[in-house]
């Protein structure tokens, strides 16, 4: 009897918890999907990626995605990256799109990983070097976005030799 009273709270919590991160995936999805309709697009699901850290320093988890985009009929892609706070609203918490912008897609940037570090979202990818085709870069580069009013700006980008490169236009 005593062993099923103190796995009903453990329960109870789980259920609350699987509700709320739900709910947090419905708005992730919500915003891709209205980019894509927005672009004529097609969302590639396998492409997706989610990382979860604070990127505005409340201490509440915030979510960066990865997502890519290929326009209907066509071949090329284009990938992006979203920020979603967790903020709170009318006493709850729960993300709400926060900014995206362009980071890489076919004839780009190839993104590999996505993390979060100090308030940033470090993407680390390749890039053109001369000489590269059109498919298949081969310049390893980091670059790292903040949150800035209601935009993600570029802080920085290097290549992995170590010497900063100018941040694109």
């Amino acid at each position: 009897m005593n062993c099923g009273a103190l796995l009903m709270p453990v329960l109870l919590l789980g259920v609350q918890w699987s509700f709320a991160a739900a709910l947090d995936e419905t708005e992730i999805q919500r915003w891709i999907d209205t980019h894509a309709k927005r672009s004529q697009s097609n969302e590639v699901t396998p492409m997706r990626a989610r990382v979860v850290g604070d990127l505005d320093g409340d201490a509440r988890d915030d979510v960066a995605v990865l997502y890519t985009l290929r326009p209907r009929g066509q071949q090329h892609e284009r990938r992006y990256l979203a920020v979603f706070r967790n903020k709170l609203t009318g006493g709850r918490g729960g993300l709400h799109y926060h900014a995206h912008v362009l980071v890489g897609g076919t004839g780009a940037a190839e993104v590999n990983r996505v993390t979060i570090l100090n308030q940033n979202v470090v993407l680390e990818m390749l890039t053109h070097r001369a000489g590269d085709a059109t498919c298949c870069p081969t310049r390893p580069a980091t670059r790292r976005y903040r949150m800035v009013s209601r935009s993600l700006v570029l802080v920085k980008e290097s290549a992995k030799s170590g010497k900063p490169t100018p941040a694109p236009k």
